[in-house]
């Protein structure tokens, strides 16, 4: 482990927790009604004297006691809201240098002449639930101006990494929604969409961790629901963003989003397009021993170059209709192509046991990637009632197809350059087709006023044909590799159904939950003449349970089982070559996964956020990198099923106000994972502590500036076979507004020091390899974002919700 980068890091970590630790004053005081009895729950807020910016708010204890902490020196207005009781507003209070005590502050009751007052209450920024953690941005500060992708970045336990990658606790393959209906866009488009969605439309976040029954049983990353305000503006608004970043090579994107609505019709349509180069810089050291022993037998040094420009054109449209007062009928749809060119350049070293040259080879080669894909949606919402009686129906077709040649030239000479055997070619073609179809029925009852009963059924039915050709020549003319080819056809139905349960008492909240999932599978390699079948059912059970201590501590609990099905290309056994010792290829034999989820959350202060996790994981899919079993001297990357998986995790996001121009937030998860197996005739059990920090600072400098300083750091740690080396990123950035708030003009720099480059080394029976890869993790983006129209308009219902599992599964460039 290098202590150089950890003691920084640590360092870093607890100067900003010092400077947090020293900031701000409290104030403090009681609320009581004309009786002089104590009111309890009354919102308490202070504002800047504009009389609308929140500084700093509090809720009221049972003896209506309340604490405003951490208010930076200056001047500011109070006032108190509760239900029943008229608004009071104070005068203006100062701080300066020191604590402050308010005298009491009584309440009148409202009378009937008060009928016109409207009581808002201000809701804290963090509220804790049985089964999710919700973050209301409308009373953050922090977040105004900000991207629903900054707004992500700050939330507790959600880190947004260099790539605009999103995961939660240290979790990847994050669910993204908007008001509860997932998004289509994936990657790249997903991170361009958040970009332009504001802080000035979104109401809240939600935050599930360990989703319930009524979500799909696949996937343990977890759920984002983002929830925008819900206005009656009418009219159209929009933006346009255009980027240009350069790291080894140049990249560059724009794209356009337009929403409009009336009283009757909603919709809304974007555009994208990317052209990005990109290259991976692979180095690998293989060692292959003799039987029993640590003697090497062979060996190859090799280094891989490969360039990638990538074309990318992505389309979603969407259309509502309101029938009537109580129902909604609309459309959606996507559409995307991605073009792929890689040109690769591989040299390498035959080394025998004493290290000496037997004979280099040298591959040129490449390899053309055209995915296509496209999806559409017919919806209906349905409200029986007022009371939030509702029913969702969602009917689902999505189509992707690609088409992939490559091509190989081998040359091998002897260490004096003669010829060493004849050269070898290769050329192979593809051509995949994955189809979704899913219907899906979701209904909603209130019992009384604090309960929820919740029902539901889905159906999906996946094909996915794949059929690669492999041809080869030394000399004469490219002939048939039957070892090689094949033909793989998919078929799979899940059949599935929920009943789900919320109750809410004064302080505890609960959820429980039991889905049902039939799953039907037909695995065919036609070539081999080889199918497999299997058919099962299984329950997927879930409990969420909340308690509020006091107005400082809350605790949660959840349970779950869950289950991780491997993705289409997991499965897809085509071959994806570097050299003809190196290939990528699926496996079409994977079982799904199932793993059992426990958690603990504690909260304290509404936005000091801990958690303690728990999940064993039976056939775990996990990536590899092994030695062939039917190949002499081959190494293959692949997925395969590990036995089992055992993890703890602790989790902590600690956000901070240093200064009225300074927040910070902070993210720790430490995490031991135990993997146990065996693959490639080599026995698996390992495991061993690991971490990753994360801190985020934002500096609001005025005249429309701000600017963010990010450091991000992950420990060496084990992962399956892979012994992953530490890595670590710093990031900057500085934006300025322009066009009075319309436009946003922004300058960045990721991974400064070019130190987020994965390192590894894996070991088998026989077998030792260890790799670097290089990347363009390194890059400066300048950005420009322009909003215009009504920004206050409610955005169109994003919605696909019918087949999102199946969609997040098929994998490749073109989702």
């Amino acid at each position: 482990m290098n202590y150089r980068l950890i003691c920084p890091a640590i360092v870093f970590f607890l100067f900003n927790s010092y400077l947090s630790a020293a900031r701000g004053h409290d104030i403090s005081g009681d609320v009581k009604d004309s009786k002089q009895e104590a009111v309890g729950t009354a919102n308490v807020v202070l504002l800047h004297t504009d009389g609308t910016t929140l500084a700093k708010s509090a809720i009221t204890d049972d003896a209506g006691v309340f604490i405003l902490e951490d208010v930076a020196d200056g001047k500011y207005l109070l006032k108190v809201t509760m239900l029943g009781y008229v608004t009071y507003s104070g005068e203006e209070i100062t701080v300066e240098g020191k604590d402050m005590r308010l005298p009491t502050i009584n309440l009148e009751a409202k009378s009937n002449k008060l009928k016109e007052v409207t009581i808002r209450g201000q809701k804290p920024l963090i509220e804790i639930h049985a089964d999710k953690l919700v973050m209301n941005v409308e009373n953050s500060i922090v977040s105004t101006g900000s991207t629903a992708l900054e707004i992500l970045a700050r939330a507790p336990g959600v880190n947004v990494d260099q790539n605009d990658n999103i995961s939660i606790k240290g979790r990847q393959g994050v669910n993204v929604m908007i008001d509860g209906k997932s998004m289509v866009l994936s990657g790249t488009d997903l991170a361009n969409m958040l970009k332009s969605m504001q802080s000035s439309n979104i109401c809240q976040v939600e935050i599930i961790s360990n989703p319930g029954a009524k979500y799909d049983a696949a996937g343990v990353a977890g759920i984002i629901n983002i929830r925008t305000k819900r206005d009656k503006n009418m009219g159209m608004n929009g933006s346009a963003h255009a980027s240009y970043a350069q790291g080894v090579y140049p990249k560059y994107n724009a794209g356009l989003n337009l929403n409009y609505r009336n009283k009757k019709l909603s919709g809304y349509v974007s555009y994208n397009y990317a052209r990005r180069w990109w290259f991976n810089h692979l180095k690998l050291d293989r060692r292959f021993f003799a039987p029993n022993s640590d003697v090497v037998q062979f060996a190859y040094v090799q280094d891989n170059f490969m360039k990638m420009p990538i074309d990318n054109h992505s389309g979603t449209f969407g259309l509502d209709y309101s029938i009537g007062k109580r129902t909604i009928i609309g459309i959606a749809g996507t559409a995307g192509t991605t073009m792929i060119d890689k040109v690769t350049s591989n040299t390498s070293q035959a080394l025998n046991g004493s290290n000496q040259l037997i004979y280099d080879f040298v591959t040129d080669g490449g390899q053309t990637q055209e995915y296509y894909n496209y999806s559409a949606n017919a919806n209906m919402r349905h409200r029986f009632n007022d009371k939030g009686e509702n029913l969702n129906i969602d009917l689902d077709y999505a189509r992707y197809w690609n088409e992939s040649v490559q091509n190989l030239a081998t040359k091998y000479t002897n260490a004096d350059g003669s010829q060493y055997q004849p050269s070898y070619f290769m050329l192979s073609e593809m051509y995949g087709l994955t189809q979704i179809r899913a219907l899906k029925a979701d209904y909603t009852l209130p019992i009384q006023t604090q309960a929820t009963f919740e029902a539901g059924i889905k159906s999906t039915y996946v094909t996915s044909d794949n059929e690669p050709l492999f041809y080869e020549k030394t000399t004469g003319d490219y002939s048939l590799d039957l070892k090689r080819s094949n033909h793989f056809i998919y078929r799979e139905n899940i059949n599935a159904g929920y009943l789900n349960y919320n109750r809410k008492w004064e302080k505890w909240s609960t959820q429980l939950g039991l889905r049902m999932e039939n799953t039907n599978v037909e695995a065919k390699q036609v070539t081999l003449d080889s199918t497999y079948n299997t058919a099962y059912t299984q329950l997927f059970p879930s409990l969420a349970v909340q308690r509020t201590l006091s107005d400082k501590h809350d605790l949660g609990v959840t349970l779950s089982r869950r289950i991780q099905r491997p993705n289409y290309q997991q499965l897809n056994p085509f071959k994806f070559f570097i050299d003809n010792t190196t290939y990528k290829a699926g496996y079409p034999y994977l079982r799904p996964a199932l793993t059992y989820a426990a958690e603990l959350s504690h909260t304290f202060k509404k936005k000091f956020v801990t958690t303690l996790s728990y999940s064993i994981t039976n056939d775990n899919i996990t990536q590899v990198v092994q030695p062939s079993e039917t190949e002499d001297s081959v190494t293959v990357q692949t997925d395969k099923n590990l036995a089992q998986v055992n993890s703890f995790s602790l989790s902590a996001s600690y956000p901070f106000q240093v200064t009225k121009w300074w927040s910070n937030m902070n993210n720790f998860t430490g995490w031991y994972s135990h993997f146990s197996g065996f693959l490639a005739n080599t026995n698996l059990s390992n495991g061993s502590p690991a971490f990753s920090v994360y801190t985020n600072n934002n500096f609001t400098l005025g005249k429309g500036f701000r600017a963010e300083l990010t450091f991000w750091y992950q420990s060496r740690q084990v992962y399956g076979f892979f012994d992953l080396g530490a890595m670590w990123t710093l990031g900057a950035g500085i934006q300025k507004n322009v066009f009075n708030d319309n436009g946003t003009i922004r300058l960045n720099a990721n991974d400064i020091f070019w130190k987020g480059l994965p390192r590894a080394s894996s070991v088998y029976t026989a077998y030792k390899e260890d790799f670097t890869v290089k990347r363009e993790s390194r890059q400066v983006s300048l950005t420009f974002s322009y909003r215009f129209g009504n920004r206050k308009l409610q955005p169109t219902r994003r919605r696909n919700s019918g087949a999102d599992d199946e969609k997040s599964r098929v994998g490749g460039a073109g989702t």
